[in-house]
């Protein structure tokens, strides 16, 4: 069609755009059938021209509608899925580390693991897709904040704090079962939903399988040195202990960010400090007697000081 005469031309556009609707409306389910894909192809065709209007989309099915972290070699959006309506997390390499291949074995591997674990406090990997330039992009649940935003809020009670240790040692306890060491625990990777009981753990990135080092992976060193354990930082062989020490820190920031004092609180910073020992025999074995303590520390009489 023509744009001499744009007037003219929106007047036609508009002609077939009210056929179109009649035969949707009106017509027999085998000619709806045949119209809507013959829309949805058309679609497809444009999807080049929808680029060019800040619209892209991946593998013909996710609409990337915000940039929610752009690293040094990975992005991450928001997406919105063209039939569901569904909002998801989607990871890839940028565009210049398209032929990185540790970056791309990492990536792999991170679905993997994300894909084996299933668990109401880790945040769920839905699949994996290669994109047309051949990375790989893993589709992921879409949880709206991190903690790290939360804890620049309000300050926490200290039933929110154990409400978040909850579901950081649940979600732990299931990534040990499986085998896995985080490695990356810390309030960066640590989704929130509506409140802290519905805390996940997420990006497995850096995950390692029990009794694994990082350098097996060409990583020199990799997590937040704020939160690595010790046995982490000079590249040794790490368990479940390894996680628990993040979240004795984790649990040690929760509390510098409380608005209470009592014995609650003073059993927590107990608890911190036994899960963030810098001898790994000195820690709690593992995240289910981790949890047993904290449930012993939240049922210590709260008392005003």
């Amino acid at each position: 069609m023509r744009d001499d005469h744009p007037e003219v031309a929106l007047e036609e556009i508009a002609r077939r755009f009210s056929h179109l609707w009649q035969a949707l409306n009106h017509g027999s389910p085998e000619t709806r059938k045949i119209l809507v894909d013959r829309v949805r192809d058309a679609l497809d065709r444009g999807e080049a021209r929808l680029r060019d209007a800040d619209c892209e989309i991946v593998a013909n099915s996710f609409v990337l509608e915000a940039l929610i972290h752009d690293g040094v070699a990975i992005r991450i959006y928001r997406a919105r899925h063209r039939d569901l309506g569904t909002f998801h997390a989607i990871k890839m390499p940028r565009p210049d580390h398209a032929d990185d291949p540790v970056l791309r074995k990492l990536m792999l591997r991170e679905a993997e693991i994300g894909m084996a674990l299933r668990h109401p406090h880790i945040a769920a990997t839905q699949t994996v897709l290669r994109l047309a330039d051949g990375r790989p992009a893993l589709i992921m649940e879409w949880i709206g904040s991190r903690l790290a935003g939360f804890l620049q809020e309000k300050p926490f009670s200290l039933g929110e704090i154990t409400s978040a240790m909850t579901s950081v040692l649940s979600g732990l306890e299931a990534i040990h079962g499986a085998g896995f060491v985080h490695c990356d625990l810390s309030p960066l990777n640590l989704l929130v939903g509506d409140d802290l009981s519905r805390l996940k753990i997420a990006d497995f990135g850096i995950a390692l399988e029990r009794g694994s080092r990082h350098d097996q992976f060409d990583l020199a060193f990799a997590g937040q040195p704020d939160f690595a354990s010790p046995e982490q930082m000079a590249g040794q062989p790490l368990d479940q202990r390894c996680d628990l020490y993040a979240a004795g820190c984790l649990l040690s920031l929760l509390l510098s960010r409380c608005n209470e004092e009592s014995d609650g609180t003073k059993a927590l910073e107990a608890l911190a400090s036994r899960l963030s020992q810098r001898d790994p025999q000195d820690r709690p074995e593992n995240a289910r007697a981790a949890l047993h303590l904290l449930g012993g520390s939240a049922k210590r009489p709260v008392v005003d000081a």
